[in-house]
């Protein structure tokens, strides 16, 4: 069986030139289409959609080691961040993005949000 129908499963991500280590299974990515369609009902007739823009966000879950902190992590901006697939070869290539949040520390693996600021690139 070919590659073509294997599920997209990030397993490395490069965030500003380094690898980052976080949680198998967890690199996400949200609102890469871009925009949401919504109905809109009519009184009567067909119904009509609203076209609205969405934020594009990567996602995943970090693993702190001893030489990195969290205020690291915030400074990041006009980044490029690349996931990849290494089973398929697919990479997901963002040129600008930004810090967006970090989830509560002490529990394990952190959330934490990126922010991508332009059209990502399928390679």
């Amino acid at each position: 069986m070919g590659t073509e129908n294997m599920l997209l499963h990030i397993d490395q991500i490069t965030v500003d030139g380094k690898p980052l280590p976080f949680e198998d299974g967890s690199g996400i990515a949200s609102g890469f289409a871009s925009f949401t369609n919504t109905v809109v009902p009519s009184a009567s007739g067909d119904d009509f959609e609203k076209r609205a823009r969405v934020p594009r966000i990567f996602k995943a879950k970090i693993q702190f080691g001893s030489n990195q902190q969290p205020g690291d992590y915030n400074k990041l901006r006009g980044i490029q961040i690349t996931a990849r697939d290494s089973q398929t070869g697919r990479r997901c290539l963002m040129t600008k993005c930004s810090f967006g949040e970090m989830g509560d520390l002490g529990g394990g693996s952190v959330d934490i949000t990126f922010n991508v600021l332009s059209e990502p690139q399928w390679l």
